[in-house]
């Protein structure tokens, strides 16, 4: 019986020996993975031009453990990713390489990412990184709630500073330092980004910084610098 085809995207490709790639997949129905592409003959030597990231493949593989081996790719569809857009999806590709557990699926994660892509697709479209960023740290628990605080359930007010720990929630700040700082302005005006302005999207690139850099343990994605201050 042939293993099932899933929806999967290449985040990295590294060579692998002498006629292997070694790959680190997003796929819908397992998670992200890993598996080697070995080059003989046969079909997989044909799917070698395809195997690269921003391209949305039909894929399947075999075995156990860590590591599997590819046994089948089909090309769907490519992204002409070019400029900012390119940018923001090998930053996009990094920060789930980094922020995902193998072997667990995230069917909604996973069309959230394929959304961005089509929306990276216009390189002027400046939010559609960071709402996926967002989405990513939503997947792990970190969700800012943009209505009340999870402190006393209070409304969002514009006037106060608040800030974010995973395991407090949303609570005003009291001046104690610890936590993610992020103002009511933004947590209001994220509820239709679409009207943030300039001084917000600036505000939103650092607290999504922040966020990240405490999902990460305090490490930086490598891609970060290539995005500057913008978002």
């Amino acid at each position: 019986m042939l293993p099932p085809l899933s929806p999967a995207f290449i985040l990295r490709r590294n060579p692998y020996r002498d006629t292997s790639v070694l790959l680190d997949m997003f796929t819908l129905d397992a998670g992200k993975i890993t598996c080697v592409a070995k080059f003989g003959q046969g079909k997989n030597s044909r799917a070698k031009g395809m195997l690269e990231p921003f391209r949305q493949l039909e894929a399947s593989w075999t075995g156990k453990g860590e590591v599997f081996t590819l046994f089948n790719a089909e090309e769907k569809r490519r992204f002409p990713l070019k400029a900012g857009g390119l940018i923001r999806a090998v930053y996009a590709n990094e920060l789930l390489l980094r922020a995902l557990w193998q072997h667990q699926p995230q069917p909604e994660l996973f069309a959230q990412y394929q959304q961005t892509l089509f929306r990276l697709e216009n390189s002027a479209d400046v939010l559609a990184l960071p709402l996926f960023e967002l989405d990513v740290l939503a997947s792990a628990g970190y969700v800012l709630n943009l209505w009340h605080d999870d402190a006393q359930g209070e409304d969002i007010s514009p006037a106060v500073r608040y800030r974010f720990r995973p395991d407090h929630g949303l609570y005003p700040d009291a001046g104690e330092g610890k936590g993610v700082p992020v103002s009511g302005g933004l947590l209001i005006a994220l509820r239709e980004p679409q009207t943030m302005n300039t001084e917000q999207r600036l505000e939103l690139r650092h607290t999504l910084d922040y966020l990240i850099q405490m999902l990460l343990k305090g490490k930086t994605l490598n891609a970060r610098k290539l995005l500057g201050d913008s978002v």
